[in-house]
């Protein structure tokens, strides 16, 4: 242990500008060119971008969206940027004139306009709603598409190029010009006698009025012009000599600008800030960002410093949220690892390297050359410490005292937690647990080993997590003894890094995500990255912060997430993985925030400028660039927003976003806040709807609500087909019965039928399962919408979650366009799933997920999509055998029959067979424009005297064929040959679709015959023969039969 109070170094006094982080962005981020003129941030957040070299971009923290002349601005060199009255964006362009941008396409205004030149340099909005325009050539008045006033000379005289404009405190109205310098309207010149100055550029007026002037050149060592209306006089300001890389900006300034604290900023070959008594090279915490060619800066809302260069692009800069101390401010290392804060408010600092402390704003080494494993500051308010060296180590300098722990052990890190009695406690890798009385070392107990974090809860209960074995936490009892933790989940952890008792709930931090246990309640949670609560698994330090009713969270690489209860708020505090890696928090006693990181301290300090958030992009069967409306008929399968939230601090990647879509039944609930910036509405009904968007950015501000109103129409031609469609559903869902036992069930179905519960239909194969479940649809209130039936059993185990859930493009091999999945097809609906039991199980996990929270993600997908579907499923098994032999779950059972149906076998309604019979006949003689035949004599009986185990779907192909077949117009017995009674027990019923008893090629001459050579169609042969039309079309070449020709 060395003591660094007397000869360590003294940290050098530092620029305000040393700890900003920063990042660039070039043209291979998007920008539209690397020579930046202008930047401007509009009324609604968005950041817009001029250059002289590749047209404009506009940004929104995301994404770059770059216009140039095939989008109709009529030059690619834009030097200026204003906002016209009408939210108009007006770009200044050299050659091209003023182009004005609506959202939807560019207006462009030349001398034909009355501008006295094509080439615009400045714009200048004012007070009455007009534009100042400087020009090449003058400058001019601008309102209502046409330039209304200009001026071109002064005192006879042209001015010529007008780079700025301003009136000084006098009253007195300066141009800056290339040609005559600074000039007056009334024609008078400024001049510092020695006719060094040339091109002045930019104005800036203070607060007292004086008016500061950047000049291009002012020989070597002047870098800005001060005038003093009152004494009218113009003197220069000298950069300090002393400022490493002042020399980069001796030779003039392009830019000059005044922040809100009436501190100076120019530019022109780096960065300089006067705050009234010292100057400060901004760019001197960012070495990584070459400025030698600084263009301007700009400061937007949220007090971010953005600055264009002339070749490097664009440089964006946080100077008040995030800044890094390292060891050029005094730390021993810039590995932070524990972080504690004394009675008198000082921040101790504990690194890989020793000890330091930070009090009234700077940082002092204290200790120098050993590790600080542990850090814990006692009731009395005393410093303790964990060596690597079985010691700890209680206060610091001449009074620190040593104390030896566990003589015989070998323990490589100690851990301290003062108890609720106030004594510290302390524990060792090697298993070894006790406390520090009259400073020695007593040892009470022997726990696990390789020991990483200890805390006692509210309740007294001693917890310890650890490494390197399953489980990773354990709890000492009443008795003395620890226990592995039989928490859920827990025991295939092997690293517990974090402990926080907050409000009844033990937190615990692993390698593998969060665990909230309520140890009251006897209930746990889990959150993981791929549940998309937290940026990475690796949980590595957790803090209480009462103050503002959250857990803050440091991890493994995902920086600091925010946790309030509903939402983790993810916090990045930089571009590099180190400045990421989060060990230790503190919030102190004045409320701020610290942040121990393997790349130095961080002083985080949350933001007070709510976000903005556009809705960029609507996908409603076209795609649509900012709508300010959406309209699209009710055929439209899909409607997606695209939205962003704007926060340059937060950045786009960790913004937060709730939605709705008001008139729009479940959807019009504001959703849970999610990280996705995109939402898809599946087959929206006819009417007036509102999108309603919001957003909370990292620090949990939220923004102001972003609406769009959205109306979607009928479609006639949809509505034809819906009709048809009806038509035809109503026309095959006849459920005739004139039991006693099926006229209860429909009873109690057409009561049923009105709510929105989930039914399981149960029954033999051929009992009308899915002839009920287009009856409950029609009785509903979804009857005008779509009826989507999918056969479980039909489909390969690899498809029947794209076809239940959809995909996206390249979900698999083979995916080569999105598809859109039965559950969207049958939104607001009904889905119809016969033969569940068949489903695999991981379909039936992903089915019971959607039941639950009726949001659905398509397979390669990341979208949560909200879904609106009555599912009505059907089986032929008994799922409480599948769910003993493993093969159905059991939630998913009692999820689905919430309200279970059983039809009986059509052997158990015989009564029912003379009214099906009869139903068939005439269905099929109508199909096939004969007359309807009667029933012989003993048809009905020797029909009911059949088992049936095929039931009404045997009865119906049966029939079928006595109608095709019959000779007359009366069906005999011998038209309806039934199988004998032990073929009839054994095996469900196959259609008659081979000859049985005929011969099969007669009995497709007769079927074509009938239909008068129709294959095809409701009346067509394969109809008729229950065969699949190209099946039949196989067959007939094999017998070499000819379709008959029609009758004329």
């Amino acid at each position: 242990m060395n003591d660094a109070s007397g000869p360590a170094r003294t940290p050098r006094q530092r620029s305000p500008f040393d700890r900003i982080l920063g990042h660039q962005y070039t043209v291979f981020d998007g920008l539209a060119g690397m020579q930046v003129e202008d930047i401007y941030q509009d009324q609604r957040g968005l950041l817009w971008i001029a250059t002289a070299d590749g047209g404009v971009s506009r940004f929104d923290g995301a994404h770059f969206d770059t216009f140039g002349l095939s989008d109709g601005l009529p030059s690619l060199t834009v030097m200026t940027i204003a906002e016209d009255q009408d939210g108009r964006l007006l770009f200044g362009t050299l050659g091209g004139g003023l182009a004005a941008y609506d959202g939807r396409g560019f207006q462009v205004y030349t001398t034909e306009h009355g501008l006295p030149s094509n080439d615009i340099v400045s714009l200048q909005p004012q007070a009455d709603g007009s534009m100042r325009v400087l020009t090449g050539a003058g400058m001019g008045w601008f309102a209502e598409g046409r330039c209304v006033e200009r001026v071109t000379e002064i005192a006879g005289q042209s001015i010529g190029r007008v780079f700025d404009m301003a009136t000084d405190a006098a009253g007195t109205t300066w141009l800056a010009t290339m040609v005559r310098g600074v000039i007056s309207l009334d024609g008078r010149h400024l001049s510092a006698g020695n006719g060094a100055m040339q091109w002045p550029w930019k104005f800036a007026q203070d607060t007292s009025g004086l008016l500061w002037i950047a000049f291009r050149y002012v020989g070597t060592e002047a870098v800005i012009g001060r005038y003093d209306p009152d004494s009218q006089q113009l003197d220069f300001i000298k950069a300090d000599a002393a400022i490493e890389g002042t020399e980069a900006v001796n030779h003039g300034t392009r830019h000059v600008r005044l922040d809100d604290r009436g501190w100076l900023w120019m530019t022109r070959r780096g960065v300089l800030v006067y705050d009234g008594e010292e100057w400060h090279l901004f760019s001197a915490g960012l070495p990584d960002i070459h400025f030698s060619d600084a263009r301007l800066t700009y400061e937007d809302r949220e007090g971010n410093i953005w600055v264009g260069l002339w070749s490097g692009g664009l440089v964006f800069c946080d100077p008040v949220s995030v800044q890094l101390y390292t060891e050029d401010d005094g730390l021993p290392d810039r590995e932070v690892q524990q972080l504690s804060e004394d009675h008198q408010g000082r921040v101790w600092i504990g690194t890989m390297g020793g000890l330091a402390c930070l009090e009234d704003g700077r940082i002092r080494p204290v200790e120098t050359g050993n590790k600080i494993s542990e850090l814990a500051i006692d009731r009395a308010g005393e410093v303790w410490r964990g060596s690597s060296e079985n010691e700890v180590i209680k206060g610091v300098g001449k009074e620190a005292q040593v104390i030896e722990v566990a003589k015989n052990q070998n323990a490589e890190e100690i851990i301290l937690y003062p108890d609720q009695d106030g004594r510290m406690r302390v524990g060792t890798t090697g298993g070894c647990f006790g406390r520090i009385e009259d400073d020695r070392f007593i040892a009470e107990k022997q726990g696990p080993t390789n020991c990483r974090i200890a805390l006692q809860d509210s309740e007294g209960t001693l917890w310890v997590g650890s490494y390197g074995e399953t489980p990773a936490l354990h709890y000492c009892n009443k008795g003395g003894h620890f226990h592995a933790s039989d928490i859920a989940g827990i025991e295939t952890v092997g690293y517990v890094s974090a402990l926080c008792d907050y409000e009844g709930t033990l937190w615990i931090g692993t390698a593998n995500g969060l665990f909230a246990f309520d140890y009251r309640a006897q209930q746990v949670r889990r959150f993981t990255a791929d549940q998309g609560d937290l940026s990475v698994n690796g949980v590595m330090a957790l803090v209480a912060d009462p103050q503002q009713e959250c857990l803050w969270i440091g991890t493994s690489g995902g920086g600091v997430l925010k946790y309030d209860g509903r939402v983790f708020q993810s916090i990045r505090l930089g571009k590099s993985t180190l400045e990421n890696i989060v060990e230790a928090i503190l919030r102190d006693s004045r409320g701020r925030l610290w942040f121990g990181t393997r790349a130095g301290l961080i002083a985080y300090q949350p933001g007070d400028t709510p976000p903005g958030i556009v809705i960029r992009q609507v996908m409603a069967g076209r795609l649509l660039e900012m709508p300010q409306a959406v309209s699209c008929p009710d055929s439209t399968p899909e409607i997606q927003f695209h939205f962003q939230g704007l926060s340059f601090r937060s950045g786009a990647e960790q913004m937060r976003y709730s939605h709705r879509l008001v008139g729009h039944g479940p959807a019009e609930e504001w959703s849970a806040f999610t990280s996705s910036n995109r939402v898809s509405y599946n087959r929206v009904p006819a009417g007036q709807f509102h999108f309603e968007v919001r957003a909370l950015d990292r620090d949990g501000l939220m923004s102001e609500v972003v609406s769009l109103d959205v109306q979607v129409f009928p479609d006639e031609k949809s509505v034809r087909l819906q009709r048809l469609e009806h038509m035809l559903q109503d026309a095959d869902q006849d459920f005739l019965s004139q039991s006693q036992a099926m006229t209860q069930l429909l009873g109690e179905v057409a009561q049923m039928a009105e709510t929105d519960m989930t039914m399981l239909v149960m029954g033999e194969t051929g009992v009308g399962k899915g002839v009920l479940a287009q009856r409950i649809h029609s009785l509903s209130r979804r009857r005008g919408q779509p009826f989507v039936a999918l056969n479980c059993g039909s489909l390969p185990a690899g498809l029947i979650e794209s076809e239940l859930f959809g995909h996206e493009r390249g979900a698999f091999t083979g995916a080569v366009k999105r598809h859109i999945g039965c559950f969207e097809r049958a939104n607001y609906g009904t889905l119809f799933l016969d033969e569940i039991g068949d489903l695999p199980l991981e379909a039936q996990r992903a089915l019971l997920r959607i039941l639950e929270n009726r949001y659905l993600t398509r397979v390669g997908g990341e979208q949560s999509i909200p879904v609106d579907v009555r599912v009505i499923a059907a089986t032929n098994k008994d799922l409480k055998e599948a769910i003993e032999a493993g093969t159905f779950r059991e939630d998913l059972f009692y999820r689905l029959s919430a309200w279970p149906v059983k039809l009986p076998p059509l052997r158990e309604r015989r009564e029912d067979i003379p009214l099906l019979t009869a139903h068939f006949a005439r269905r099929y003689a109508q199909s096939l424009q004969r007359p309807v035949p009667g029933l012989g004599d003993g048809v009905v009986k020797h029909l009911q005297e059949y088992a049936w185990p095929g039931n009404v779907r045997e009865l119906e192909h049966l029939i079928r064929r006595a109608v095709v077949l019959c000779q007359g117009e009366v069906i005999q017995v011998e038209d309806v040959p039934l199988a004998a009674e032990d073929e009839a027990k054994e095996g469900p019923f196959e259609p008659p679709v081979e000859a049985k008893f005929k011969g099969e090629k007669q009995q497709i001459v007769e079927a074509l015959q009938a239909s008068e050579g129709r294959i095809y169609g409701e009346r067509g042969a394969a109809r008729l023969l229950g065969m699949n039309p190209e099946r039949l079309r196989s067959r007939m070449r094999v017998f070499g039969l000819q379709r008959p020709k029609k009758r004329s």
